[in-house]
């Protein structure tokens, strides 16, 4: 009987331990995550630092490793991806020298991400933060059972672990408008998630009026779980041209955020990198814009709109 007792008391401990934990969020990660429906988990990744996107040259291309499609497959089921949705993002900390948000989402306006200190650090920073943190405190969700272990399964509805899911946290616990951030200004009104299979931008969002936001690039998944992305902005379409007095009127279209520019030449066969760039620049606001190029000798010129 006391050896018994013994047993007892051993296994009890042994429940009560803490589990091994290999969730260790940091600012700056890149979280990925998948959801359907509150009646359903939402699967998290957390796959390292986000820097490991930036600073990449136009049309840079990448496909995202470090985490294991098999929780995804075991959640979802594997022959009915098409419903389910992914969302990318990452913040810095509040007191970064440059504070930014990351965040895949749709084309905005151009005033639809131009917010405030207070308005970034309690709504982006406080929603992607949380989605980060609370899964370690004070959750405490255990580890799933994938490999690379950076990953959670997490229950919406779970009364124990349901306040660290994705789903919990956007929607502050009312489980609204969750493909908006129903109430977490900028996005109240602008889709934040993708459907499997599909294409997202991924935006870098500053804290500050007047700060042109800028997309980083674009994000694409397949039905096969295949995650790609590809940096810099979409290529510009060049709407029409007009020439007046010398001076020629290029129009074309344009992404929230990014610069433009125009480059020239009178005689196609080299490459367009090779092309000399007028200084004149803009910021994109989304729309059909212009830029002006002076010619007064040549009767024939080609162009390319850079964007930057």
């Amino acid at each position: 009987m006391k050896r018994l007792l013994l047993s007892a008391i051993a296994l009890t401990a042994l429940f009560s331990a803490p589990l091994a934990r290999a969730w260790s969020y940091n600012d700056g990660d890149l979280l990925l995550i998948f959801r359907e429906s509150i009646s359903q988990n939402d699967v998290e990744y957390d796959l390292g630092s986000v820097s490991n996107l930036l600073g990449h040259p136009e049309g840079y291309t990448t496909t995202l490793t470090g985490w294991n499609s098999n929780l995804v497959t075991s959640t979802f089921g594997a022959a009915n991806l098409t419903n389910v949705s992914v969302i990318l993002a990452a913040v810095t900390s509040a007191t970064n020298a440059t504070p930014t948000a990351w965040i895949s989402s749709t084309d905005p306006n151009p005033d639809a991400y131009n917010v405030s200190p207070a308005v970034w650090t309690s709504t982006l920073h406080g929603t992607i933060s949380a989605l980060g943190n609370k899964p370690v405190t004070p959750f405490e969700v255990p580890a799933a059972n994938v490999t690379p272990t950076n990953a959670y399964s997490i229950s919406p509805s779970s009364a124990q672990y349901g306040g660290a899911s994705y789903d919990y946290i956007v929607s502050g616990g009312n489980f609204q408008s969750i493909p908006t951030w129903d109430g977490k200004t900028p996005f109240s009104n602008i889709s934040a998630q993708q459907i499997i299979p599909g294409s997202s931008d991924f935006w870098a969002v500053g804290n500050s009026y007047g700060a042109p936001d800028k997309l980083i690039g674009t994000f694409t998944i397949t039905t096969n779980l295949t995650l790609t992305f590809v940096a810099g902005a979409r290529p510009s379409v060049i709407a029409g041209i007009s020439y007046s007095n010398g001076v020629s009127t290029v129009q074309f279209s344009t992404t929230v955020g990014n610069s433009y520019s125009i480059a020239y030449t009178n005689a196609l066969g080299g490459a367009v990198s090779t092309w000399p760039v007028d200084s004149p620049t803009l910021t994109g606001d989304g729309g059909t814009d212009s830029l002006n190029h002076t010619n007064y000798t040549d009767t024939q010129e080609f162009f390319e709109i850079i964007a930057h």
